[in-house]
């Protein structure tokens, strides 16, 4: 391909058409090497052209012309585009990548899916100004290049020529009335003095605490921290309770669950099977919760013999193969009834399907990888995040 070529194209525009019409986008590494994103240096659209992966696109971020969506962020993006925002936006800070913000992500998708042509861009600031058309030219061969925003075809019906479009969504933005901005809901002239008084009252320091418990007598503190302790010392013994299948031949089991939810990584539980290891009884992995930085301590288990109510009710989270017998003499009746009291979890790979028998169940699927292992830390992050969002929604407690 000729540096004329690359040099024309868009990428923006590439992308739309290879997703439109199901042509498939090669990445390679810096040896030209067929590579996944992550590792990739170029991103190749066939005979079409070639791009660094992170070339800024014309997809703008919010109004500013001057700061664009890269190649690799919009190509991410799509591949997630099923994720929920919470979990894609954790995913693309660990990566390291641009994250496509909430307000651009309806735009984005019926762009390049080719369901509108019109984008929410800056750069499509003409067709919001009411241009009626976006020209495009054609190459030799008849490809499609980059949509020209800032042209008009003809003289609009108030006589304007065909440089008019730009200043008329200038002078339509200048119109525009702005009820709210980050600026001005800074400069609001509240005053939040208020906001320390009310700290100091919910979160006393430890001389206060001490001046109040001196003042409500030695014998009334004693047996009021006593009965702290006592309280304290109850909450720190009850851990969430994550349980996985006993079968042995489960995805993700006793032998490996370790490794996963600890150290980021897949081991498939038939090489550890092999060098003979003895089963766990229990296994407990500890995990800082994002959102409140709090350190939280997981118990892990394959047997819900020995539970007591108390157990039933710090059950956070069950990771299934699909068998209905995990859940026999649980105290729900049915594997709905479970999925409706604890998060569930069906590890597969990534081109795999559910069993059919699960679709009722309510519970979520963990792709694997099967050989890219640098992929495993963004498959826990994401785990993790949705274990930490049902625990905040289902049992708050476990944060006091």
């Amino acid at each position: 391909m000729s540096a004329a070529t690359t040099a024309t194209a868009d990428p923006l525009e590439l992308f739309r058409r290879y997703t439109i019409e199901g042509k498939s986008i090669e990445y390679l590494d810096a040896d030209g090497n067929p590579s996944d994103l992550l590792q990739a240096a170029t991103v190749r659209f066939g005979e079409d052209a070639s791009f660094p992966r992170d070339t800024p696109t014309r997809y703008s971020r919010g109004n500013s012309d001057s700061d664009q969506y890269t190649l690799s962020a919009l190509l991410h993006f799509f591949s997630h585009r099923d994720q929920s925002f919470y979990e894609y936006m954790k995913t693309t800070n660990t990566l390291g990548l641009q994250t496509v913000s909430f307000s651009d992500r309806g735009s984005l998708l019926d762009y390049i899916t080719g369901k509108t042509d019109k984008f929410g861009g800056a750069d499509n600031a003409a067709v919001v100004a009411g241009e009626k058309h976006a020209s495009s030219d054609a190459t030799g061969d008849g490809r499609r290049t980059r949509l020209r925003t800032g042209e008009a075809e003809g003289a609009g019906e108030s006589g304007m020529g065909a440089d008019s479009a730009n200043d008329v969504a200038r002078e339509v933005m200048r119109r525009e009335r702005s009820l709210v901005s980050t600026s001005s809901a800074l400069s609001s002239g509240k005053s939040f003095a208020h906001v320390q008084d009310l700290i100091k009252e919910l979160f006393p320091s430890k001389s206060a605490v001490d001046a109040k418990n001196k003042a409500s007598g030695a014998s009334g503190s004693k047996a009021e921290n006593g009965a702290s302790r006592r309280k304290s010392s109850h909450r720190k013994r009850r851990d969430p309770i994550i349980v996985v299948p006993a079968a042995a031949t489960a995805m993700l089991n006793m032998y490996n669950i370790q490794e996963l939810l600890q150290n980021h990584k897949f081991v498939d539980n038939r090489a550890l099977l092999e060098q003979g290891g003895q089963k766990p009884r229990e296994i407990f992995v500890e995990h800082v919760m994002p959102s409140t930085g709090q350190n939280m301590r997981f118990r892990v288990v394959d047997s819900v013999q020995d539970f007591g109510e108390a157990d039933w009710n710090s059950l956070v989270c069950v990771f299934t193969q699909g068998a209905a017998w995990q859940f026999k003499n649980w105290i729900w009746k049915s594997p709905e009834e479970v999925f409706q009291n604890c998060l569930g979890m069906y590890p597969k790979h990534q081109d795999e399907q559910p069993k059919e028998s699960t679709r009722t169940w309510g519970i979520s699927p963990l792709d694997i990888e099967r050989n890219k292992r640098h992929m495993d830390r963004a498959t826990v992050v994401g785990l993790w995040s949705s274990i930490e969002q049902f625990m905040a929604r289902n049992k708050p407690d476990f944060f006091m």
